[in-house]
């Protein structure tokens, strides 16, 4: 394997997603640690109009997040060209060639977590970190992950959809309320709404279409717990965290993107107060969804736990992956430190390659 001063890491980020900002802290921390590892990075940013961009390391190691402010890929004259040339991987800056050993996508949403990357390196013979292009594309679709994970037997609450162009309020309560309305593809929690009445049912999914032209409208559950899992993967060599819980404080009605970002609205606990038994159940789940769908290199899987009831919520194949995270919080449980996990990745990519 090569040295990590001769692997060459291409950090990409930004994108069109409404996750755009989410995913430049994520550059920022990946960034950080590829450094402080030895590796030689070049750091491609993606415009919210999707142009890609060389954005310099010390531009991405400052970004931050407030009320006031959220970052941005700015355009810039250093433009990036994906070389579609797989006997001689690369990208073009400004038309000068520069080799790539690995693509490291921190794109979360739209063209990141969708398989849309995955399918663009894997034709230019590029290896990436994470999942492939069928597992990301199953995996960011909510709906379809949804259908797999039911027919494998698992819990996976009550749903049905709905579809732009047509807003069908339900005649007859499917399931009672509250409902949570969710855009199909998306995450960070943007464009989701906590519906308590029918009256309100169609202005949440006029939010919701505004990300996303699919929607999965959820079944409420009693007063569940918000449980984590994370996974890392090398080869057939599947690793297992400890299960972490998100504790929404008490001023807001769901883990929303303000209780996320702005106003450190949660308490995230690792490890998560649990009866070992459920614990243990919880972990096997995320390891049977993970393997089901097909998943590569690392991802979260999300439970509730209403009782003793397990019910998947969701899979993160690009999870908001910063040194603070909830993902990096549950594997520095196990004693695996955030540049630990970023050199697995880069090296689980270059042996699946």
């Amino acid at each position: 394997m090569p040295s990590r001063i001769d692997t060459h890491v291409a950090l990409v980020f930004g994108g069109r997603s409404p996750e755009h900002s989410i995913s430049c802290l994520s550059a920022n921390s990946v960034l950080a640690a590829l450094q402080e590892l030895g590796y030689s990075v070049t750091c491609i940013g993606i415009t919210p109009l999707g142009v890609w961009v060389r954005v310099p390391s010390e531009e991405v190691a400052a970004y931050q997040i407030s009320s006031e402010f959220r970052p941005e890929v700015r355009c810039s004259d250093q433009l990036v060209r994906v070389v579609m040339d797989p006997g001689a991987p690369g990208i073009e800056i400004n038309g000068q060639f520069s080799p790539i050993s690995i693509l490291f996508p921190v794109i979360h949403g739209v063209d990141g977590e969708d398989g849309a990357i995955q399918g663009l390196c894997q034709i230019a013979g590029i290896p990436v970190v994470g999942s492939g292009v069928r597992a990301s594309a199953i995996s960011a679709n909510k709906l379809t992950t949804k259908e797999l994970v039911r027919a494998a037997g698992i819990d996976a609450g009550e749903w049905f959809a709905q579809y732009s162009g047509a807003i069908s309020v339900p005649s007859m309560k499917p399931f009672p309320f509250p409902w949570f309305v969710k855009p199909v593809s998306g995450g960070s929690s943007i464009g989701i709404s906590k519906v308590d009445e029918i009256d309100s049912f169609e202005t949440a999914c006029v939010v919701g279409f505004r990300t996303s032209s699919e929607l999965i409208i959820e079944a409420g559950l009693n007063r569940p717990r918000e449980l984590e899992v994370g996974i890392l993967s090398e080869n057939s060599h599947v690793q297992v965290s400890p299960v972490g819980e998100v504790k929404v404080k008490d001023h807001f009605e769901f883990y929303d993107f303000e209780a996320k970002y702005i106003s450190d609205g949660a308490e995230l606990i690792v490890p998560a107060q649990l009866p070992d038994e459920i614990a243990g159940q919880i972990q096997q789940l995320a390891v049977r969804v993970f393997t089901l769908l097909g998943c590569q290199g690392y991802a979260r899987v999300d439970f509730f736990l209403e009782g003793d009831r397990i019910v998947f919520n969701e899979i993160n194949t690009i999870p908001g992956f910063t040194s603070i995270s909830m993902f990096a919080k549950m594997w520095l449980e196990s004693g695996l430190r955030f540049p630990q996990i970023v050199d697995q990745l880069v090296r689980s990519a270059q042996t699946s390659s």
